[in-house]
C-alpha cells in the first residue's frame, strides 16, 4: 500500500509540475497578447491620422481635378474660336493681298 501511495504521489507531482509549466506558458502568452493589443492600439491611432490626412488630400485633389477640367473646357472653346478667327483673318489678308508673317 505504501508503494501504491508513493506511485500516486509521484504521479501527482508530475501532474502538478506539468500544470505549473502550462500556467507559465499561458502567462507568457497572455503577456504577448497584451503587447500585441497595445501595438495594435498604436497602429489604429496612426491609421486614423492617415485616414484624416487622406480625406483632406482627396478633397483637395477633387477640387484640382474640377479646376483642370474647367480649364480644359475653356481651352477647347477658345481653340475653336481662335481657329475661326484665324480663318477670317486669312480671308481678309487674302482679299487685301497682305502677306501672312507667322
Amino acid at each position: 500500500m505504501a508503494d501504491d501511495l508513493k506511485k500516486i504521489k509521484d504521479l501527482v507531482e508530475i501532474v502538478v509540475n506539468k500544470v505549473r509549466s502550462i500556467e507559465t506558458h499561458q502567462s507568457v502568452a497572455a503577456e504577448q497578447v497584451r503587447m500585441v493589443r497595445d501595438q495594435q492600439s498604436v497602429m489604429n491611432g496612426k491609421l486614423d491620422t492617415i485616414e484624416e490626412r487622406l480625406d483632406t488630400h482627396t478633397t483637395s485633389l477633387v477640387k484640382i481635378e474640377d479646376t483642370l477640367g474647367g480649364y480644359a473646357d475653356m481651352y477647347k472653346v477658345n481653340k475653336e474660336k481662335n481657329e475661326k478667327l484665324e480663318e477670317r483673318v486669312e480671308t481678309i489678308e487674302d482679299k487685301l493681298a497682305l502677306s501672312n508673317k507667322n
